[in-house]
């Protein structure tokens, strides 16, 4: 079932409630650990997954909601401990290249626990519906005084290499990586900048 048709299986008592809450869920396909957490506190169970809630432990850039082919960049800064950014910085092979996607679950806020320390929300309506899908990219990482460490996640849109040829670069180091002893694109430098043959007839 797709976002729509989710949304519009929602009953219209519950819709004019008042009483609709939603929050942003996340899918990062570590290889060998795929995670999937939430800006909340707790564990929220949701389309069928168990999102853990990390709080303030990571922020989230904004993301815009058109519908036209974007290559948009979304940036997830996570507050880290010293030992934390060691391993991260050491497991950027299991992070580049990987998907992500955000998601937005709507909730109903019936049952809402709140306490001084943490909200809990209540149950899950519809599923998740995908705001953002793109691959994590660049890990650069910051530190401000002696204690306060973050390391940034960026993403990029499923679009940001359309230009690029669907087998890498249309040059002749890469056709001989692709097919060695392959001459087709010998000359090809030659063309770049404009070039003129002449026949003789």
């Amino acid at each position: 079932m797709g976002a729509r048709e989710d949304l519009l299986a929602i009953p219209d008592e519950v819709l004019r409630s008042g009483r609709i809450g939603q929050a942003v869920l996340v899918f990062m396909d570590f290889l060998d650990s795929p995670q999937r957490w939430w800006s909340g506190f707790g564990d929220m169970e949701a389309g069928g997954h168990t999102w853990q809630g990390l709080g303030d432990l990571i922020t989230i850039s904004p993301i815009s909601s058109t519908y036209q082919v974007s290559a948009e960049q979304v940036t997830f800064d996570v507050a880290t401990t010293p030992e934390m950014l060691a391993l991260a910085l050491d497991a950027k092979a299991r992070v580049r290249d990987r998907s992500v996607t955000v998601y937005l679950q709507l909730f109903a806020m019936d049952d809402v626990e709140v306490s001084d320390d943490e909200i809990r929300y209540g149950q899950p309506i519809g599923s998740p519906m995908s705001l953002y899908s793109g691959t994590m990219q660049r890990m650069p990482w910051s530190a401000t005084g002696s204690n306060q460490r973050t390391i940034r996640i960026e993403a990029e849109g499923n679009f940001f290499r359309r230009n690029m040829a669907p087998r890498g670069r249309w040059t002749d180091a890469d056709q001989k990586a692709r097919y060695p002893g392959d001459k087709g694109l010998e000359r090809m430098a030659l063309y770049a900048g404009g070039y003129e043959s002449r026949w003789r007839g």
